[in-house]
């Protein structure tokens, strides 16, 4: 299995765009092969919010052939595009990526507990 977190922290004033980004991943990420979960985790701090988005895959191919598909990569170009020509506004925002694997002895070990 493989976990994927990426985090965001906004300022509390355009927390809209992180919760409309919330929003259009679950309803796109549905759809992706190999899936297992995906949750969006809220914390509020004194100045911003940050954003958690946490999905389980398979596996991590699985993961890069989601995050790699067409739609993903040009949304992307887009955005950089509207920037670059300042049809949009810049905000900033902290973006933190974490992966992880599961450990399989660990887990061979936790589930033979919640069994007894």
């Amino acid at each position: 299995m493989f976990v994927m977190q990426a985090k965001f922290e906004i300022d509390k004033s355009h927390e809209d765009r992180l919760k409309n980004k919330a929003e259009k991943n679950k309803e796109e990420i549905q759809k992706a092969n190999g899936l297992l979960s995906y949750e969006c985790w809220r914390r509020e701090l004194k100045e911003t919010v940050e954003y958690a988005f946490v999905s389980k895959w398979e596996s991590q191919n699985d993961f890069k052939n989601w995050i790699s598909r067409e739609e993903h990569k040009n949304e992307h170009k887009q955005m950089n595009a509207k920037r670059k020509a300042e049809e949009i506004t810049t905000i900033k925002m902290k973006k933190t990526l974490n992966s992880y694997e599961i450990l399989d002895d660990l887990a061979s070990t936790i589930n033979t507990q919640e069994a007894l």
